[in-house]
């Protein structure tokens, strides 16, 4: 189950924390300590474009308890789009900093994954610069695609070590997909991909100069040092936000926030919550969203969001909104998005949070509980003149 923490900023579909390096690691260690699995993304902009051309994938870091911005695009974007985020925060820095409150606390940590050696030259590094640290093991698998893995073995060596964070340094999107498609087995606190943070801890790769990681600039470095492996992605990359960043702009211009209060309404039936979002959905409401989602989790209830009146949605208020998704799918429950305007529908699509949500028109409002061996419930709400009929298991 996933802890409520520091609302995100939506940005072109992921949901980035707003925290500094040392609120992250903070943030982490919350998640340490509230019980359950945890997966934590370091996202940059080839994680965003791997997830445009892969739903599963995008839903896999929608669905994170923890995503932390890597790269500066994705902070200036934040900036265009009118909630700045704070810093960026590098994956191959959160390294050094969970291994020093490892050393303070003693949690366990678990390197999993770089090539051969490498993880084993990290650890003894990390030994030396934080005396103390917990390092419980590390492995590195053969380099193969994730469905020709030898699973059992590593998930075997982890379940022995019982460490509280687990390390994955497989690359996205094989780390992400990886980490989801075993955290319950594991049952490991907090489970983190870490790409090639490794290499560069052991300095099998240079990072960029200081001035260049300031300024935003890292890329480039990194570009130089490994040009024919890089430039291809920097281009993809650079190419697909070139793209889809001018739509994004302007579906934020043509949204009008509204200067009266904003109305929000709840009423609630048989396993189900309504809520109606009048005028603009933003940080300030996401309180009403938080208390809400806490009420269905509480009672089993399916929480469906009803936006006809939404005028105006901002990205902290949008990743209120993919918080509230992720903390109900994390206990099985979900969220539902009703008769969504077309504004917000353009919205949405610009900002690449389309994929997530299940817009839903059926023909009247009542539920009507049936086939109660398979405790199925089957729901239908006013909408509109079009419907459809669905059919949730609860």
């Amino acid at each position: 189950m996933s802890t409520p923490l520091n609302h995100s900023v939506a940005v072109m579909g992921l949901p980035l924390a707003n925290v500094t390096a040392s609120e992250a690691v903070e943030q982490i260690e919350e998640l340490i300590l509230s019980g359950g699995t945890h997966q934590v993304a370091t996202a940059n902009l080839d994680f965003w474009l791997n997830s445009l051309r892969d739903v599963h994938l995008h839903r896999i870091i929608a669905g994170c308890s923890l995503v932390l911005p890597d790269g500066m695009p994705l902070v200036w974007i934040s900036k265009l789009l009118g909630n700045p985020l704070k810093e960026r925060i590098a994956g191959v820095d959160m390294v050094p900093m969970l291994a020093e409150l490892s050393a303070r606390k003693g949690y366990g940590i678990y390197l999993l994954g770089g090539r051969p050696g490498v993880g084993e030259r990290a650890a003894n590094l990390l030994k030396e610069m934080y005396p103390g640290v917990n390092i419980v093991g590390h492995h590195a698998p053969p380099l193969v695609d994730l469905e020709r893995m030898d699973h059992g073995d590593t998930l075997e060596r982890i379940r022995q070590a019982k460490p509280d964070i687990l390390m994955v340094a497989f690359g996205n999107p094989k780390q992400e997909k990886w980490i989801r498609m075993h955290a319950k087995r594991l049952g490991v606190p907090v489970s983190i991909g870490i790409g090639g943070s490794m290499d560069m801890l052991v300095g099998d790769v240079h990072r960029a100069p200081v001035w260049m990681q300031r300024s935003g600039l890292e890329w480039l470095g990194r570009c130089l040092q490994e040009p024919k492996r890089l430039m291809p992605r920097y281009w993809r990359n650079f190419s697909g936000l070139a793209l889809r960043l001018p739509l994004a702009i302007l579906a934020s211009f043509l949204q009008r926030p509204q200067s009266a209060p904003s109305d929000i309404t709840r009423s609630g039936d048989v396993g189900m919550v309504h809520l109606h979002l009048s005028g603009n959905l933003e940080g300030s409401t996401a309180h009403v969203l938080d208390r809400t989602v806490n009420s269905c989790i509480a009672g089993g209830q399916l929480l469906v969001l009803h936006l006809s009146g939404l005028r105006y949605a901002s990205p902290e208020g949008l990743g209120a909104l993919m918080c509230a998704r992720q903390r109900l799918l994390a206990t099985g429950l979900s969220l539902t998005l009703a008769s969504v305007p077309a504004r917000m529908k353009l919205l949405f699509s610009a900002w690449c949070l389309e994929p997530l949500f299940d817009e839903f028109k059926i023909e009247r409002e009542q539920f009507v509980r049936e086939n109660k061996a398979a405790r199925a419930v089957t729901f239908a709400t006013l909408v509109g003149k079009d419907a459809v009929s669905v059919k949730i298991k609860t």
